[in-house]
């Protein structure tokens, strides 16, 4: 199921990945194992002068294992359902366990209330690597993620209220300043439509306080009022998809594009991106993945993806790193991952 779709409310909640416990409650997760290969332009590329005389710096990323997993908990009594999703992620450092969702929701019947902690309804893409159209998060996604205070990743804290208007999911949220200013808030409002079967649509807002780098005033270190649109097309096993993004600061615009064939077993996509900056003279970012899965068993696959960067870095003066660029997530380079997820 696809969790990101909060905006479909209670169908959404109470569906797992799936081994039922009893009739009110649900556990489900995924265990995730990935193998990164790095190509030498994204080790730090810095002289030896500017660090100080010491030897240029290896990508971390490169040749290395990374393993992740979740484990979701859904209870439902009466007319509300509560879910908690923990995450667990290995680390060069040792392992680390962070709480993604931690929410009710209450169905009032024309509409339905949630509270707590609860993946961004915007954007295309899903935070949970099963869910995924791709080994990497798209840069839309990343933008959303990175405006996210804190480790919360691309998830928010508040209220929201869910309900049909016609054929349209409304959503309306009010949350802690996503940016996490002080003593503001940010607002979302979600609109999601499927005019027929296989085509959906969405359009979502997301407000955040106008936060300002100390040093320079003038200078934003927040995009603002972030507006996403998406649209995906799925017929007879071929899928098409955009998702748009534009900022009031920061960012001009944000694009991903992708397009993908399911064969039965095995899966091949393609995705080209691009983000354009408001600063005059700003290069433009640029990404494109190809992609091929293998479901290995019903809840096994295999993912081999080949993802090539571009943020346009100068070589000597910043390091050339997978995840260099604090907005967009965008780095340099090419980067091979093989994937292998299972989920219960």
């Amino acid at each position: 199921m696809n969790k990101k779709l909060i905006a479909l409310a209670v169908a959404g909640v109470i569906s797992g990945y799936g081994t039922a416990v009893n009739a009110a409650a649900t556990v489900s997760g995924f265990a995730d194992l990935g193998y990164y290969l790095a190509d030498e332009t994204k080790d730090d590329s810095r002289t030896a002068a500017v660090l100080a005389g010491g030897p240029a710096n290896k990508n971390a990323q490169d040749s290395t294992f990374y393993g992740n997993g979740e484990i979701d908990v859904v209870t439902t009594v009466g007319a509300v359902t509560t879910r908690l999703d923990v995450n667990l992620d290995t680390t060069t450092t040792g392992t680390s366990g962070s709480l993604e969702q931690a929410f009710f929701a209450w169905d009032m019947g024309a509409v339905t209330l949630i509270g707590g902690v609860f993946n961004n309804p915007m954007g295309a893409d899903v935070e949970d690597k099963p869910e995924m159209e791709f080994n990497s998060n798209s840069v839309v996604y990343k933008i959303l993620d990175n405006q996210t205070a804190g480790n919360r990743g691309n998830n928010l804290e508040g209220v929201a209220l869910t309900g049909m208007l016609g054929p349209v999911t409304l959503t309306g949220a009010f949350l802690d300043d996503i940016g996490a200013a002080a003593e503001e808030n940010s607002l979302a409002l979600v609109a999601n439509y499927t005019p027929m079967a296989g085509l959906d649509l969405e359009l979502g807002l997301i407000t955040q306080d106008d936060q300002m780098n100390t040093a320079t005033p003038s200078m934003a270190t927040t995009a603002g009022d972030v507006i996403d649109f998406n649209v995906t097309y799925s017929t007879h096993g071929a899928t098409v998809g955009l998702d748009y993004l534009s900022a009031s600061n920061i960012i001009d615009s944000a694009y991903t594009l992708w397009l993908g064939y399911d064969f039965g077993k095995f899966k091949a996509k393609i995705r080209t991106e691009n983000v354009s900056f408001d600063a005059a003279g700003s290069a433009d970012h640029e990404v494109n993945t190809i992609y091929g899965s293998y479901k290995a068993a019903d809840n096994l696959s295999i993912a081999l993806e080949v993802r090539d960067a571009d943020r346009s870095v100068t070589a000597g003066t910043a390091a050339k790193l997978y995840n260099n660029d604090a907005v967009t997530g965008v780095g340099q380079g090419t980067t091979t991952t093989l994937k292998f997820t299972a989920t219960f």
